[in-house]
């Protein structure tokens, strides 16, 4: 048995600027599910500020946007995952997908 158990985690970076780690790719899963910005940000018991936050840092940081934010009116507001947000999320969890089976890999060897 080695002596030693790798363990990571992946983030994207565009033009050297974090953009996308678990934690957001969570939020924006939770986005494209619900639907919502607040039910998203509710669901993961962080405030909508955190939350608003967040989407606009990704939006400013992503060569395109990535969730369109609609404000309120008698039914609230709307959040919606772009195309290009999709690939970010898609591209992301390719990506981890591999970085486990690495990790499994050279854990099992």
């Amino acid at each position: 048995m080695k002596p030693y158990h790798l363990t990571g985690r992946i983030w994207l970076t565009l033009n050297n600027e974090t953009v996308l780690g678990d934690g957001k790719i969570h939020l924006l899963q939770n986005i494209q599910q619900m639907g919502s910005l607040t039910k998203a940000a509710e669901k993961m018991e962080m405030s909508y500020r955190k939350a608003w936050f967040s989407v606009n840092q990704i939006n400013k940081t992503a060569e395109q946007p990535v969730v369109i934010l609609s404000r309120g009116g008698k039914d609230g507001g709307k959040a919606v995952l772009t195309a290009y947000g999709i690939q970010l999320l898609e591209a992301f969890e390719k990506q981890k997908q591999a970085f486990e089976d690495f990790l499994k890999f050279q854990n099992e060897n």
